[in-house]
């Protein structure tokens, strides 16, 4: 199982290395200046899913010149799109790569969070499979002894039945070599035959 989540990491970062070629597009198609699109990878301000993850945003001048960043939801980021002369020969250009850009983005949100589900689900299972186990080596534990008392009992038993059987047998008895079965070596018996008549005859 870790192997697969491997693998699905492993595309994971293939995806994100088409992305960066998108996001390469749009650097080398928009001048620099305020509005410009672009893809960065950044980690997420809300927490949760670790790493940095491809997010969309929009460039602008700060009051004292610095250039900043305002990051855009997926469902925003058309409308963004400047159209002002300094973009306007780019604009539907722009669009065209943030439309594919952003069906990778969706896509790649899609295939985490079903990564991410998928390891709860197994780290909820193994948690409950040591319970389980637990759970059996306990009970196993508690009935061993109980199961070697019974053993001795039924050894005892079997030991009084064999010592009351030998108590039992006359102590002139003997074998009488005439009552023991005569086998051939090559597998022939050396009994007698007797003819089976019907009574009275």
């Amino acid at each position: 199982m870790q192997s697969n989540i491997g693998t699905c990491y492993s595309e994971l970062l293939r995806l994100d290395e088409v992305i960066e070629r998108y996001a390469y597009a749009l650097e080398i198609i928009q001048p620099s200046a305020p509005g410009k699109m672009a893809i960065r990878f950044l980690k997420r301000p809300w927490g949760g899913v670790e790493g940095r993850h491809p997010q969309i945003v929009q460039w602008y001048r700060s009051r004292n010149g610095r250039w900043l960043y305002n990051r855009l939801k997926t469902n925003e980021v058309l409308r963004k799109v400047k159209g002002y002369p300094v973009f306007a020969p780019v604009k539907e250009d722009v669009k065209t790569i943030l439309r594919e850009a952003i069906a990778m983005i969706d896509h790649r949100e899609a295939l985490l969070a079903a990564i991410n589900n998928f390891k709860r689900q197994l780290g909820s299972m193994f948690a409950r499979h040591n319970t389980y186990m637990a759970e059996k080596l306990d009970q196993i534990q508690v009935w061993l002894p109980a199961l070697r008392d019974r053993r001795e009992e039924l050894l005892a038993l079997w030991r009084e039945s064999v010592e009351a059987a030998e108590e039992g047998l006359p102590e002139d008895a003997v074998a009488n070599p005439r009552k023991k079965p005569r086998v051939d070596p090559t597998g022939g018996t050396r009994g007698v035959v007797h003819e089976t008549r019907r009574r009275g005859s």
